[in-house]
């Protein structure tokens, strides 16, 4: 992986036929964030062949004046396919999936590279439905 903090946000050229996955983190390229609470959000695309960190974006910081602070998180991560976290709360997984970014869970804190993975191993197999259409919608835009 690639020092992210050289990388100019939105400037990487995109990898062909690659979805975007924002990861919240607190800690190095860990998967080990809330969405609500997260330090920040590491952006990556992602195909059957190749991971590519392309952008770190820190997260506002969370104030008790600030009642929805979910709306500028999911600013941060509107251009992405994918979100993973450790846990969401329904209504900012509403805002989520209405900004046109799929959520999803995992159970544990974990490396993203091992994440990565397992996505690379999902994409090049049978992904399920939601992911094709996802695929889909990027092959799309890639040959515009």
């Amino acid at each position: 992986m690639t020092d992210a903090s050289l990388l100019p946000d939105g400037l990487a050229r995109r990898i062909p036929h690659s979805i975007q996955i924002a990861c919240a983190s607190n800690h190095s390229e860990r998967l080990d964030g809330h969405f609500g609470s997260c330090a920040r959000f590491l952006i990556y695309q992602v195909s059957v062949t190749e991971a590519r960190l392309i952008a770190v974006r820190p997260a506002p910081a969370v104030t008790q004046l600030s009642v929805d602070h979910s709306t500028e998180r999911v600013a941060l991560i509107s251009d992405c396919d994918l979100l993973c976290v450790l846990s969401i709360g329904g209504p900012a997984a509403a805002r989520v999936v209405n900004s046109g970014v799929h959520p999803f869970k995992r159970p544990q804190a974990e490396d993203i590279s091992a994440l990565l993975r397992e996505l690379q191993s999902v994409l090049a197999d049978h992904p399920p439905p939601w992911l094709t259409r996802i695929m889909s919608r990027t092959v799309t835009e890639d040959v515009i």
